[in-house]
């Protein structure tokens, strides 16, 4: 990787880790305030978000210190299993509440 690139992937994992602060933050201050059926199933989207974002931050800092390796063949996958996580409990959750939505209506 040429120096340009290096830096680049540094400067990309400190945006990831900031980003990662965001749903962290949300996190605790649901937890702090509430804690109702819905509020569960939003904090752990969270928590997988925050996950998410910072392998991404690990990957591309992994990268750019030069564990080429370590980067595409483990935490690129880890990365993309979180992400796969995340949208089975988006759908997983989203049609449960819908189904008790649906049930109250009733």
């Amino acid at each position: 990787m040429t120096l340009i690139q290096t830096q680049i992937s540094i400067i990309q994992a400190i945006v990831y880790f900031v980003a990662a602060a965001v749903p962290i933050y949300l996190f605790f201050i649901l937890k702090r305030h509430d804690n109702s059926y819905n509020n569960h199933h939003f904090r752990n989207l969270l928590i997988v978000l925050a996950g998410f974002v910072l392998v991404q931050g690990i990957y591309h800092f992994v990268g750019a210190v030069g564990f080429n390796m370590l980067a595409k063949g483990i935490l690129e996958p880890i990365s993309f299993v979180i992400l796969l996580l995340f949208g089975i409990i988006y759908f997983v959750t989203n049609g449960s509440i819908v189904k008790k939505r649906d049930v109250k209506a009733q």
